[in-house]
């Protein structure tokens, strides 16, 4: 199901967000140090570590708790996290335990630490990623992604879709007559028209969503966990988001107006992503010959 729609991440948000993650990677692996010396030197555990909500009282459990961005804590990505930080501290607290008995670590109960541990770790370091990646990504009008990484992300996501673990939506837009307005008012309103464009877009996505800035005026929205009847509606209420803005020329009382053109496709199983553009880009230019400022589903 299409989940409601909250604040995509800006650029100082993304970069505010990496900066917290650092700190909570940092103050994990201090954690991490200390158990250690537990493990390995017997020193005495942190009481803390031994309580059923220890994956709570940790520095790196406190940030979790607390975290202000609602765009990081309503992330999938996000709560799976504290799934995986909460596993590795249940087998943490299993080995401190059998060290405080004085008893021997049989290699089955380390070898299963490890494994949470590295699985909390790849989550933590995905997000990092993911965020890193939009930021040097982003384009520097808009705000949406380049298509520098387009390709490989939705082939991440179709083999997903080819492993049957979701579904994933493919929307593709272009903005109508957008040649007039750089001819009729100048490059400038043209920038504005766009950044506005994308920022209705954003407004109503996902944080999850992907917006890529795949042509001048043209951009594809890659929508996982998303049907194509979800999909469909969606973008008629970007169409509609997109076409009830009044965008004030710099310089002028004049109030711009735009439509966009919308194709809307499925990421196939059976076909390649290529194709799959190929299928949302037809349909949108089905849109356009419908009269343009309507959602075409395409194959």
């Amino acid at each position: 199901m299409y989940e409601p729609p909250f604040a995509t991440p800006t650029r100082q948000q993304l970069q505010s967000t990496i900066a917290e993650l650092d700190q909570a990677i940092y103050n994990h692996e201090q954690w991490y140090k200390s158990l250690l010396r537990v493990l390995i030197s017997h020193v005495p555990a942190e009481t803390a570590d031994l309580l059923p909500d220890a994956h709570r009282r940790c520095r790196f459990g406190q940030w979790y708790e607390n975290v202000p961005s609602a765009f990081l804590r309503q992330h999938p990505a996000f709560l799976s996290l504290q799934h995986a930080h909460r596993n590795m501290h249940d087998c943490a607290r299993n080995l401190l335990q059998l060290v405080a008995n004085g008893s021997a670590i049989p290699p089955s109960s380390l070898d299963l630490f490890e494994n949470t541990l590295d699985k909390m770790r790849l989550e933590i370091h995905a997000l990092r990623h993911e965020f890193m990646e939009r930021v040097q990504n982003q384009d520097p009008l808009t705000g949406a992604l380049t298509r520098i990484g387009l390709l490989s992300w939705l082939r991440e996501q179709h083999s997903l879709v080819q492993r049957g673990v979701q579904t994933c939506a493919l929307v593709l837009l272009d903005l109508d007559h957008f040649k007039d307005i750089n001819d009729r008012y100048g490059h400038p309103a043209g920038d504005r028209v766009l950044v506005s464009s994308v920022q209705c877009l954003q407004a109503l996505l996902r944080p999850y969503d992907k917006i890529y800035r795949y042509g001048g005026e043209e951009f594809l929205i890659c929508m996982p966990s998303t049907t194509l009847e979800e999909a469909r509606c969606v973008a008629e209420r970007l169409r509609d988001s997109i076409a009830a803005q009044r965008i004030l020329c710099d310089g002028s009382d004049q109030m711009l107006q735009v439509t966009a053109s919308f194709g809307v496709t499925m990421l196939d199983q059976s076909l390649a992503v290529e194709d799959a553009i190929d299928h949302v880009d037809k349909a949108m230019y089905e849109a356009k010959t419908a009269g343009r400022n309507c959602v075409v589903v395409g194959a």
